[in-house]
C-alpha cells in the first residue's frame, strides 16, 4: 500500500548515550582511534568549523568502518531547497563529541547516528492468505495498479473506513465518489460513498486496501483507485436495470476494470445488462486508452447449482472460490463459465464499521481477479480485455485435470507468472496451459518472542493516557498506537523505556478505537498489545 507509507521512529539520546543496536557501518577497514581524520577533525583548531568541513569529513570517511553519524544540513533556514545529508562513519568512542561540535555548527539541522528504519506491515497482514496465494506479496512495489481506476458495483463503500480514506501513494484519492442507481430509493442519484450493507465495503478492501499504512491489512491492487456505484440496496437486493445503467455509467467514466460480486443463478440473461456488458468490453470510453475488463463471481450455489449472470457473458472473467489449502470450495457454482479461481474462503477484509473482518463467497474471489486485472493494466494500460483474460488464465495454477475444468476453469491466478508474461490464448483455444512455475519455498521463520499487554487506559474529557509494557529478548521493542474516530486516523510510535511506553492522545468527539500493536524483531510481525473502545462526550 504505497501510499501513506508510516515507519518506524526511534529518538536516541544526545552525546554519551549508548550506541544503538544495529548501528550502520561501513564496509571497508579505515582510520579510526586517535590518529583517524574524525579526531585529526576534532583535535585541529578551524578543523570542524563549517558545513563545508562537514562534507570534507563526510567524504574522507566514506567507507571506514564505524558508526554512521547522519548529519542534516539546511543551508536555506526557513526557505525550502537547501536540506542535504552527510554521512561520516567515525570510531565508537568519537561519535560523541562528533555530534555535539556539528550539532552547534551554522547550517546544520542536526547530528545524530544513524539508526536503520524499516516500513512497518499492517497489523493484519499475517492473517491475509488470498495475498500471498495469488502472489501478491511477491510483486515488486510498483506492480500495485497505480493509474487504473476499478468500479465495484456493489452496495457502496464506506469511504471514510481507515483504510480507504488514506490516499494513494501519488496523492490521489483512493475511493472516487460514485454514484448510485436505485430506483425509486431516496439514494438513487447521491455518491456511492456510502454503504449500509457492508459487502461493497469488503469488495472494495480486497481491492485496495492501503498498503503499509499500520492499519488493518492491504488490498491486491493498493494502488488502483475505487469508483464505487451502489445498485443494491442495505438488503443487498437489487434489479437488473440498475446494474446495467451502472455499467454503462462507469465505462463512461473510464473505469479500466469493473467488478461485480452479484447475479443470480438460472433464467434468462437480462438483455440489458448483457447489452451493457457488450458496449463496456469492446468500446473505448472517452479518456481510456483499451475497452473495459469486467470480472465476476460466478456464483454460491454449489456443484449443482445453475450458472449465474453477469459471470456466464463470454466477456465477462467469471471467478470461483478456493480456500486456504488451494481448493475449491464447496460452495462454489461449477460450470463452462467459469474462467479462472481465486481465494474467496474466509477472505479477510474492511468492514463498513471501520474494523476489518472475514467473509466468504465467491463475492471475494472476484475481486481478488479485478484487482489482478488492475495490476497488469497498471503494467500497460493499452492491454484489452482479452489480454487480459489470456494472461491470467494462460499462467494459473492448475488445481484439477490438466486443462480447463467446471470447477475452477484454467485454475488458480498466479500475479507473479502473469506479470512476467505477454502471451495470450488464440480466441477459441482450449488446449492444456504450460505447467507452473515450481511453487518458492517457505521461508524460514524467525521465531516471534515479542510479549506486551495494555495496562493503563485513562480518559479525562478529551484526553487519553494510554499504556503498557513490551518485552522482546532480541531488541528494543518497537511499538504503534493507532486511534480512529471522527473520520480520523492518528498514528504515535512511543518510545519503550524499561519496557515500558506510553502516550496521551487527544481523540475526537464520539466513538474511537485505540489500538496498540507491538512488532517483533527482526521479523516484525505485528503483535496485538490491545484496543479499547473510547466514547468522548
Amino acid at each position: 500500500m504505497r501510499s501513506a507509507v508510516l515507519t518506524g521512529l526511534l529518538v536516541l539520546g544526545g552525546a554519551g548515550t549508548a550506541l544503538p543496536a544495529g548501528a550502520q557501518t561501513g564496509t571497508q577497514v579505515g582510520p579510526s582511534g586517535t590518529d583517524g581524520p574524525v579526531a585529526e577533525a576534532l583535535d585541529t583548531p578551524g578543523g570542524l568549523d563549517s558545513v563545508a568541513d562537514v562534507r570534507e569529513l563526510a567524504d574522507e570517511t566514506a567507507g571506514d568502518v564505524g558508526v554512521r553519524v547522519g548529519v542534516v544540513v539546511d543551508t536555506n533556514g526557513a526557505a525550502p531547497g537547501g536540506i542535504s545529508v552527510e554521512k561520516i562513519i567515525a570510531p565508537p568512542e568519537q561519535v560523541g563529541e562528533l555530534t555535539g561540535t556539528v550539532d552547534d555548527l551554522a547550517g546544520v539541522a542536526s547530528a545524530a547516528v544513524d539508526v536503520p528504519v524499516r516500513l512497518l506491515a499492517d497489523p493484519l497482514a499475517a492473517r491475509q492468505y488470498a495475498l500471498g496465494t495469488v502472489g501478491a506479496t511477491r510483486l515488486a512495489p510498483e506492480l500495485d495498479g497505480l493509474g487504473t481506476t476499478v468500479a465495484v458495483i456493489d452496495t457502496g463503500v464506506t469511504a471514510t473506513h481507515p483504510d480507504l480514506v488514506a490516499p494513494l501513494r501519488n496523492g490521489a484519492r483512493r475511493v472516487l465518489p460514485g454514484t448510485t442507481f436505485l430506483y425509486g430509493d431516496p439514494a438513487n442519484g447521491t455518491p456511492g460513498t456510502v454503504d449500509p450493507h457492508g459487502h461493497g465495503t469488503h469488495v472494495a478492501g480486497i481491492v485496495s486496501a492501503a498498503r503499509d499504512d499500520g492499519v488493518g491489512g492491504s488490498g491486491v491492487a493498493p494502488g488502483a483507485a475505487i469508483l464505487p456505484v451502489r445498485v443494491m440496496n442495505e438488503r443487498g437486493t437489487g434489479y437488473s436495470s440498475d446494474v446495467a445503467a451502472a455499467i454503462l455509467w462507469a465505462h463512461q467514466q473510464g473505469a479500466d476494470v469493473m467488478n461485480m460480486s452479484l447475479g443470480a443463478g438460472g433464467g434468462e440473461f437480462p438483455t440489458d445488462v448483457a447489452r451493457a456488458i457488450e458496449t463496456a468490453t469492446t468500446t473505448v470510453a472517452r479518456g481510456s486508452t483499451a475497452p473495459t475488463v469486467i470480472v465476476a463471481s460466478a456464483g454460491n450455489d454449489g456443484p449443482t447449482g445453475a450458472p449465474g449472470w453477469p459471470a456466464r457473458h463470454p466477456r465477462v472473467i467469471a471467478v470461483a472460490a478456493t480456500d486456504s489449502a488451494d481448493r475449491v470450495a464447496s460452495f462454489s457454482t461449477r460450470g463452462d463459465y467459469v474462467d479462472v479461481a481465486a481465494p474467496g474462503v474466509s477472505v479477510l477484509s474492511t468492514c463498513r464499521s471501520g474494523g476489518w473482518c472475514t467473509m466468504s463467497g465467491t463475492s471475494m474471489a472476484s475481486p481478488v481477479v479485478a484487482a489482478g486485472a488492475a495490476v497488469l493494466l497498471g503494467q500497460d494500460p493499452t492491454r484489452t480485455p482479452t489480454t487480459i483474460e489470456g494472461m491470467l488464465e494462460r499462467t494459473a495454477v492448475d488445481l484439477g485435470p490438466a486443462g480447463v475444468d467446471v470447477d475452477s476453469g484454467w485454475g488458480r491466478i498466479n500475479l507473479p507468472a502473469a506479470v512476467a508474461t505477454t502471451g495470450t490464448p488464440t480466441p477459441g483455444d482450449t488446449s492444456t496451459p504450460p505447467p507452473p512455475a515450481p511453487p518458492t519455498p517457505p521461508a524460514v521463520r524467525t521465531p516471534v518472542r515479542l510479549t506486551g499487554a495494555i495496562d493503563t487506559a485513562v480518559v479525562d474529557r478529551r484526553r487519553y493516557r494510554f499504556g503498557g509494557w513490551a518485552a522482546d529478548p532480541d531488541a528494543t521493542p518497537l511499538v504503534r498506537i493507532t486511534a480512529i474516530g471522527g473520520g480520523r486516523l492518528t498514528t504515535i510510535d512511543p518510545l519503550v523505556v524499561g519496557g515500558r511506553w506510553e502516550h496521551t492522545l487527544d481523540l475526537s468527539p464520539g466513538a474511537n478505537l485505540v489500538c496498540a500493536v507491538g512488532y517483533d524483531q527482526p521479523s516484525m510481525e505485528p503483535i496485538v498489545l490491545g484496543c479499547r473502545n473510547v466514547t468522548v462526550k
